[in-house]
């Protein structure tokens, strides 16, 4: 399960190493800073906080707005080339396109999750507040037993959400004070990024704990770079990491495959053709969490987890299963989803067949899938699946991918306590629904299998896949 090495991986990996950095004298202040707020009330600071910021940011309001909106069509012109580019480049690893590349042997056993959004404690702690933290522990150990490898595909620690607790709000406005000094110096930002996520990484101590011992020590974890943990991609930040998990490192994209031939899956967070949360547009999405987070904090009511309707909706076989088809110089749906699916079926059905190519695996959207549909092809793109996330309500969802199987694919899976199982009725049962062909193909559960135990109640895993027609 060793990386398929080269030179330039080889480089970047001894680059980042001589990186290692420690604590500074910066980092101890800011530390010590975000101490004192334990004195100080959570509820009112977080919304004081919000109240404040909001007000001084409508005076320049409509500046703001129009950089955003300005800029979007050259932006959303460069993502769509970008997307059109993916599929021919991976045999090159031009950096330009699949960015940092990693290739891994397709004959191991990867289980691969995504959007778990690891947070400081308090109102932004989506996997507290979704139960799923302890969930996601207990998968862990499941596949660690097996020796399973470990991808985490990005948006793993939140580190664009803040305010929610006094904490919250002083590293917030810490970011921001980073943000102004960014031009000229960037010490307070990558000190900032640093703290919080050792606060994230203690506030989550068991999980990563789990990863460190399990996976990172044999060499069997793998990170993708996300939108909401990007800051990891800077050497100054990951090297806080790298001293809590042993030989980590950002990638970008990871093929499994040989160098220079098209693999036979790729994993990637899938922001990478996203304009409003890709390298090139990350500013917006920070601006738009940062807008949605303070709105939050004024309403006393998180906005942007799914509650028990949405877990119950999947289980029993009734939600849709379809792409984001995004038209427009927006790039931008009614439902705020800014990834546009259809681009990326296109790109690779042009490049290598309709059922052809490269499995595509993403996270990124929080909507798991599998072979979905296409509105915008009028197809289904077969060769995809997404992860899901891992804050659903008392719901993990993520992908397999077991080399040593007869047929090698991508398999999406759910873990779930034994009493939500129940609650949703039998998974596969026909049952009355939403018209249409994304429901027509809705995700339908088969293999189940009991994983451990979580409060003494026993923890499912269980198979999901669509139907071929």
């Amino acid at each position: 399960m060793n990386p398929i090495s080269t030179l330039a991986v080889q480089a970047a990996d001894r680059f980042l190493a001589r990186r290692e950095t420690h604590p500074t004298r910066l980092d101890a202040a800011i530390d010590q800073a975000l101490v004192r707020t334990g004195s100080l009330p959570d509820r009112a600071t977080a919304k004081a906080w919000a109240a404040a910021k909001l007000t001084a940011a409508l005076p320049v309001a409509p500046l703001i707005g129009t950089a955003m909106f300005g800029s979007l069509p050259l932006d959303t012109a460069i993502s769509r080339r970008r997307a059109q580019r993916l599929p021919g480049a991976l045999r090159s690893a031009d950096p330009a396109i699949v960015g940092r590349h990693l290739h891994l042997d397709p004959g191991g056993r990867y289980l691969i999750s995504s959007d778990l959004h690891r947070c400081i404690p308090g109102a932004r702690d989506w996997p507290r507040l979704q139960e799923t933290d302890e969930l996601y522990r207990v998968t862990l150990e499941h596949y660690a037993k097996e020796d399973w490898g470990l991808i985490e595909a990005g948006d793993v620690e939140d580190l664009w959400m803040a305010g929610g607790t006094a904490m919250g709000a002083a590293i917030d406005a810490l970011r921001l004070l980073g943000a102004v000094l960014w031009p000229i110096d960037r010490r307070v930002s990558h000190a900032t990024a640093r703290v919080q996520l050792g606060r994230i990484v203690e506030n989550h101590a068991a999980t990563y704990r789990t990863i460190a011992e399990r996976f990172a020590a044999p060499g069997r974890y793998w990170r993708l770079s996300g939108n909401h943990d990007d800051p990891l991609s800077r050497p100054e930040v990951a090297a806080a990491m790298r001293r809590r998990l042993p030989g980590f490192a950002v990638r970008d994209v990871i093929s499994l495959g040989e160098p220079d031939r098209t693999p036979e899956a790729v994993i990637t967070h899938g922001h990478l053709t996203d304009p409003w949360n890709g390298p090139r547009g990350a500013w917006r999405g920070r601006i738009v969490t940062s807008l949605a987070t303070t709105i939050a904090d004024l309403r006393g009511h998180e906005l942007g987890i799914t509650d028990g309707t949405a877990r119950r909706a999947f289980l029993s076989g009734r939600a849709g299963n379809r792409l984001r088809s995004i038209r427009g110089p927006f790039s931008m749906d009614r439902d705020q989803f800014t990834l546009n699916e259809t681009e990326l079926h296109e790109a690779f059905a042009d490049r290598f067949g309709e059922d052809a190519g490269p499995w595509l695996v993403l996270g990124h959207t929080h909507v798991p899938g599998d072979g979905p549909w296409d509105p915008g092809t009028g197809s289904r793109y077969r060769r995809y699946v997404n992860c899901g996330s891992g804050v659903g309500q008392r719901l993990v969802t993520a992908v397999e991918w077991d080399g040593t199987a007869e047929a090698r694919r991508p398999r999406l899976v759910a873990i779930a306590r034994q009493s939500d199982l129940d609650e949703s009725g039998p998974i596969d049962a026909a049952r009355p629904g939403p018209e249409g062909p994304a429901h027509r193909i809705a995700l339908h559960g088969g293999r189940r299998e009991t994983i451990g135990t979580l409060d003494g109640e026993p923890v499912v895993k269980v198979a999901f896949s669509a139907p071929p027609d």
